[in-house]
């Protein structure tokens, strides 16, 4: 009898061993489980933090006038060039603006890994508003309805308010890529009048050191007198002479001209991975930068 109650109670001794096994497996796998849910909602709120999924390539454009909004804003008034605040040069250009535009949400759209980035700063104080060039485009582009492209790309579609130049356009860009992807570009796109090409291909990619092979310049819709073609060269032959922008006629035009709201630009406290050619920028040196560069 002693021996049948000892066998039944060891019995039950293996079956609440057992239980207690399969009990602490469901809750390990549960524990697991958790933590996998957590770190993958981590990782979503982190990407989401940024606000871009896996970009890789960098769509500039240059912008180059501040738009008067006022009253009810419908996307038709932009193509009336008196709503446009500009240098001379680029009066009467509207059109091409918008076309700029176009093209270039065109590019991001057809590109799932592009970011767009409309480029420059707060240029013109008789805009009665602090309202940049860049956010001029932006808000005129999504007016648009970005020309059709599926609104998802909106998600894509960033400004940069601090460039005064088509140097800066160029080098702020990245910088600001960099601050949106954590990561620099792969490829980079310029969408400007043609007339500015020789500028970018062979003075400000040579002063950054960027790849040629990496860089795409899609130029259109130049409407050029020969006054006009003066100020484009006359700009060109000083960055020629300065290719960072920083002395003389470029400095003062950038700091008399296109800061009146005297605001610079935060890129070199931010951008710390570029301390070396910020440094040199900051000599004015008339040399092209030779230390290390990320891309």
């Amino acid at each position: 009898m002693h021996g049948l109650f000892d066998k039944t109670r060891r019995s039950a001794g293996l079956k609440s061993r057992e239980r207690r096994r399969v009990v602490f497996v469901l809750l390990l796998f549960v524990g697991l489980l958790r933590t996998s849910t957590a770190r993958v909602k981590d990782t979503l709120e982190i990407t989401a933090s940024t606000g871009v999924v896996a970009v890789e390539d960098l769509v500039i454009v240059p912008s180059h006038a501040v738009y008067v909004i006022s009253g009810h804003f419908q996307a038709e008034d932009a193509q009336d060039d008196s709503r446009w605040i500009s240098e001379p040069h680029h009066e009467g250009q509207a059109r091409s603006f918008i076309e700029h535009m176009k093209l270039a949400v065109d590019q991001v759209a057809s590109n799932p890994e592009g970011m767009l980035i409309f480029s420059g700063g707060k240029t013109r104080r008789a805009a009665k508003a602090m309202m940049s060039e860049a956010s001029s485009y932006w808000h005129v582009s999504r007016a648009f309805r970005w020309f059709g492209a599926d609104v998802s790309v909106e998600s894509r579609i960033f400004t940069e308010e601090y460039a005064q130049d088509s140097f800066e356009n160029l080098l702020f860009s990245i910088c600001r890529f960099y601050e949106l992807a954590k990561k620099f570009p792969r490829r980079i796109t310029v969408i400007d009048f043609e007339s500015k090409r020789a500028r970018f291909e062979q003075l400000h990619l040579s002063a950054l050191r960027f790849p040629r092979k990496k860089f795409t310049y899609i130029g259109h819709g130049d409407r050029i007198v020969k006054t006009d073609l003066g100020e484009v060269n006359s700009l060109s032959n000083l960055f020629q002479r300065d290719p960072y922008g920083c002395r003389g006629e470029l400095a003062a035009k950038k700091k008399l001209e296109r800061d009146p709201f005297n605001e610079g630009a935060p890129y070199s406290s931010r951008i710390t991975i570029l301390n070396g050619l910020w440094i040199h920028i900051a000599t004015c040196s008339q040399r092209i930068y030779t230390g290390a560069l990320p891309w």
